[in-house]
């Protein structure tokens, strides 16, 4: 049977979705990021599916989403650009409660997410060695890109943005695992995109993982094209990326 544990941590709400025999074991985690828009409840399935392969799954709710829920501010990303930072901020919180409490089964840890979950992901990566497998589900690895993205599609269609935008968001040079690939240092990877993805473009994950596939630190990095698939995961790919972590952390 799998338990679905209400916990906050300091001011992080969180699903814990484990086996209930595992409960008080150690087992390998999993944190897997939910959208933009989202929250954690609606990464349900997903969850269940890595729990009945005897992983610890840890759903957070992300700054200004489900129970910290918050106005988006009219600056177009704004918001969106602060909800990762959190997830970034928060993370080492996250990992060090599991931590302290010897729930981590041989220190083997997990980041996955969809779509924003996906970027929160990929930017983990570049910071984060302790990192033994990861899902980049279509959400691009390239933040500097499709922060220029929005930032094109505000003047094209003259919504208001600072001037300043870029420098606001600079941290992202930090995170961008298109500027630090070499920081996957042959850690698994699975990148998933679909092709006719109407909100961020297949072809920033899929350029970035032509550029590294052939270099030796991304020897265990894997992309599966999702064939006219738009921005929406299926059942068959939770299945994927359970069996993903499944190989990778038991």
């Amino acid at each position: 049977m799998i338990s679905v544990l209400r916990r906050k941590i300091q001011d992080v709400p969180i699903l814990e979705v484990v086996d209930s025999d595992l409960r008080y074991q150690a087992t390998p985690l999993v944190v897997f990021y939910h959208g933009w828009r989202s929250e954690k409840e609606l990464v349900l399935t997903q969850a269940r599916k890595l729990a009945q392969k005897q992983l610890r799954v840890v759903l957070p709710d992300a700054m200004n989403h489900g129970s910290r829920h918050q106005p988006v501010s009219q600056l177009p990303s704004f918001t969106f650009w602060q909800s990762i930072q959190g997830n970034l901020a928060e993370f080492d919180l996250i990992v060090d409660f599991y931590r302290q409490r010897d729930l981590i089964l041989d220190q083997k840890i997990g980041v996955g997410g969809y779509s924003m979950g996906g970027m929160t992901t990929g930017a983990l990566l570049t910071r984060h060695p302790e990192i033994t497998a990861a899902t980049v589900i279509m959400g691009t690895p390239n933040l500097n890109a499709y922060a220029k993205l929005v930032r094109d599609h505000a003047a094209k269609h003259q919504l208001y943005l600072p001037t300043d935008m870029a420098l606001l968001t600079s941290w992202l040079d930090h995170f961008d695992l298109n500027l630090h690939p070499e920081t996957i240092n042959h850690r698994p990877v699975l990148f998933w995109h679909g092709t006719d993805d109407e909100r961020i473009p297949y072809s920033q994950s899929r350029d970035f993982f032509d550029r590294v596939h052939h270099e030796d630190y991304a020897d265990q990095v894997a992309f599966i094209t999702g064939y006219h698939a738009k921005h929406l995961v299926k059942v068959p790919l939770m299945e994927k990326i359970a069996n993903f972590f499944d190989y990778y952390l038991n």
